[in-house]
């Protein structure tokens, strides 16, 4: 796996290159996208012309971009989103293995780990992932068109864009793939056959190995205008031709059921039922030629070696026949027979019903079983499993009863916790593979941590720390303000961070490029006094502060000084977005408010400031109310919410220990009454409650009074 390693020179070009949506230059290519060159490197050379061998069908669309500008995107902004454990279960080593479960956007994820420099995943899991599993929302239903049944503009957009997102999302999912990895990605009848196109053209049009068609026994057969829909399709590819594979076997289907009765006809003296099996190999093997106890080889050979021949023998596997010019054939014991192979049509595996133990009360949350095949068919214990849009935790929880360490990732907070939780009451779970039918699988997890992705190092975006100039006359351009190159705004006014004047007045930039500003400093009151202070209490008019509007507490503000003369500190805030916009548009996406909007996080924001989330409530008949919400996050229109509008969702511990907040429910905001009431059986005296804002904030644990 190649190393990205490009100079100051070779930054810039590529930042140039994305900025103008133009291609990467030929040279800087293969230090881009060493996965997709990796022929043209082992030939020594690199020629276009030689790219003609692998030309397949591909999908256009509006905005799609470059594949090298997708991979330079990560090296522009300085290594994307910093990786911060907020929280670990069970106790290992220093430098051994965590699992983790990685909150927030996963394409921002995925560049990390591309970029390989992160503390945390350094050479970890760039190019060592055996096994990915994607389950991806399935497009809008807007994607479909209107009542006539034709596609209009919007829609057309909506749908190039979904499809844009999830192939840059599969580009880093190739990267971190191993060399012998496979990934599965789960879609339905709208997107199967667009994204398929998309994966040819990322992994090779023979890399893909299957088609699976789940026929879910809980969908609809009853569809009034059509054939009903009850089949999910799961794409199967490769990173390259050593892929692996174990077949998976099946003894409960009709056909097996039928083979098993036709062909287990014999019964030993023990009263063991068996069938004949020839040991004649179908291909040519002269490896395989050999004579055995006066046996001539077949013409092709056996279908064993000799010493596996021996082997069989000596169990009393074989049969012998009277006539030495027949062939030894062996006997298949129905006790150890582990059913046909599975072909890519599952009709055996039923979704999750509303009674199940399983159950987590998770809108897109998958059957264990589904996920147990799959987990068996491509990957050994302690490979690496990666699903990064995990949801409810499915495959985290099957990896982790297989022995498979594993990687998740979600935005959404109901899906953190839900997560959480799963593992750490997987004790109490079903076992799975060998273990009798409902016996519990009564292990701990192996150790895990929460990790944020993301939050907090907003410098990282622009890499400011290092381009701290080019940052501060952007924001400085956002508002009109120009600055003097030949004034050192900073000595006049004798104030750090000025770095400007608006109608002669000092405008400061509020310091994002310093990590203790961007952890544990907001603009408040304390902050402006500070200020003050600072100027020996000669400051006075106006003074003007350039800040991302989640670092500040407050709005304008007006003080006095030592002398009793007023000062006007005016915030200009802009939304984060717009930095983001600079190398690419990311959107912060909201928190879902029903679970009917839980798959609307794919385009969430990458980065995110933790802002502070304020509630109480208190105790009703049959639940609890609300009686206080408060956020400082802005709403579209970038006004600040009012009372429960900004709330997402409310995060429930109907019996909370004072140390592991343990979701029992998740609450969306739909759900909750005008008035702040929540219907809710079960609560206790040790009940306590999270609120969650739209844009993912969290408020402490909190108690209902």
């Amino acid at each position: 796996m190649g190393k990205t390693n490009l100079s100051p020179e070779e930054y810039q070009k590529l930042a140039e290159c994305v900025n103008s949506q133009t291609d990467v230059p030929e040279d800087l290519l293969v230090k881009l996208s060493p996965a997709f060159f990796e022929k043209l490197r082992q030939a020594g050379k690199f020629d276009y012309k030689e790219l003609d061998k692998y030309k397949i069908p591909t999908i256009e669309y509006a905005g799609k971009r470059p594949e090298s500008i997708i991979l330079a995107q990560a090296a522009i902004t300085g290594g994307a989103a910093p990786l911060q454990i907020v929280r670990s279960f069970a106790i290992s080593k220093n430098g051994d293995w965590k699992n983790l479960i990685v909150q927030g956007d996963n394409l921002q994820f995925l560049k990390t780990c591309y970029m390989n420099q992160d503390p945390l995943i350094k050479d970890k899991i760039k190019g060592k992932v055996k096994l990915i599993y994607i389950d991806p929302p399935f497009a809008t239903e807007s994607d479909f068109g209107s009542s006539e049944g034709a596609q209009s503009y919007s829609d057309k957009v909506e749908k190039s864009e979904f499809i844009e997102s999830i192939r840059e999302r599969l580009i880093y999912l190739r990267e971190v793939l191993s060399k012998d990895g496979c990934i599965y990605v789960h879609l339905d009848l709208k997107m199967v056959h667009a994204i398929k196109l998309v994966m040819d053209e990322i992994f090779g049009g023979n890399s893909i190995i299957n088609q699976i068609a789940w026929k879910r026994r809980g969908g609809s057969l009853n569809q009034p205008n059509c054939y009903g829909h009850v089949v999910d399709y799961i794409l199967l590819y490769s990173k390259s031709e050593n892929y692996y594979f174990e077949p998976q076997m099946t003894l409960d289907d009709e056909n097996t059921r039928k083979y098993i009765k036709e062909r287990f006809i014999h019964t030993d003296k023990n009263g063991r039922r068996y069938m004949k099996s020839p040991l004649v190999n179908p291909s040519n093997r002269p490896t395989m030629q050999y004579d055995y106890k006066g046996y001539q080889s077949p013409p092709k050979g056996w279908l064993v070696t000799l010493e596996k021949m021996e082997k069989l023998d000596q169990e009393g596997k074989l049969i012998f026949p009277e006539d030495k010019n027949a062939r030894i054939s062996r006997k298949i014991y129905l006790d150890e027979y582990k059913g046909q192979p599975i072909d890519c049509m599952w009709d055996d595996i039923y979704p999750i019903n509303p009674m199940s133990k399983e159950r987590v009360n998770y809108p897109t949350q998958k059957p264990e079983s589904l996920l147990e095949r799959i987990i068996l068919a491509s990957s050994l214990e302690n490979d690496i499993i990666l699903d990064c849009f995990s949801g409810s935790g499915t495959t985290a929880a099957v990896a982790e009863k297989f022995g498979r360490r594993w990687i998740m990732c979600d935005f959404g907070k109901h899906a953190i916790y839900s997560m959480q939780k799963r593992l750490m009451n997987i004790a109490e779970s079903k076992k799975h593979g060998n273990g009798e039918k409902n016996e519990k699988y009564n292990q701990p997890p192996k150790p895990f941590c929460i990790v944020s992705a993301g939050a907090y190092d907003f410098s990282r975006i622009m890499d400011l720390r290092k381009n701290r100039d080019s940052y501060v006359a952007f924001v400085l351009g956002l508002f009109g303000i120009i600055r003097e190159s030949n004034v050192d705004y900073s000595k006049k006014h004798k104030m750090t961070n000025v770095y400007a004047e608006k109608d002669g007045n000092p405008v400061e930039v509020y310091p994002v490029w310093d990590d203790e500003y961007l952890k544990n400093v907001r603009i408040d009151e304390d902050y402006l006094k500070a200020i003050i202070r600072a100027t020996g209490g000669r400051l006075k008019g106006d003074y003007y502060i350039i800040t991302p509007e989640t670092c500040t507490n407050i709005d304008d503000t007006t003080l006095k000084n030592s002398s009793s003369e007023k000062i006007n500190f005016k915030l200009l805030k802009f939304p984060y977005k717009v930095l983001e916009d600079v190398s690419r548009q990311f959107q912060i996406e909201e928190q879902p408010s029903s679970p009917a909007d839980i798959n609307t996080l794919i385009t969430s924001a990458g980065f995110y400031f933790n802002e502070e989330v304020k509630v109480e409530a208190e105790r009703v008949k049959g639940g609890f109310k609300i009686t206080k919400f408060k956020t400082n996050i802005l709403d579209k229109n970038k006004e600040r919410y009012k009372g429960l509008d900004g709330l997402a969702m409310v995060l429930l511990d109907l019996d909370y220990d004072g140390k592991i907040f343990s979701m029992d429910n998740a609450i969306y905001s739909k759900e909750v009454a005008e008035d702040g009431v929540i219907k809710i059986d079960g609560l206790t005296k040790e009940s306590r409650l999270i609120a969650v804002d739209k844009h993912g904030n969290e408020s402490k644990v909190t108690t209902i009074g």
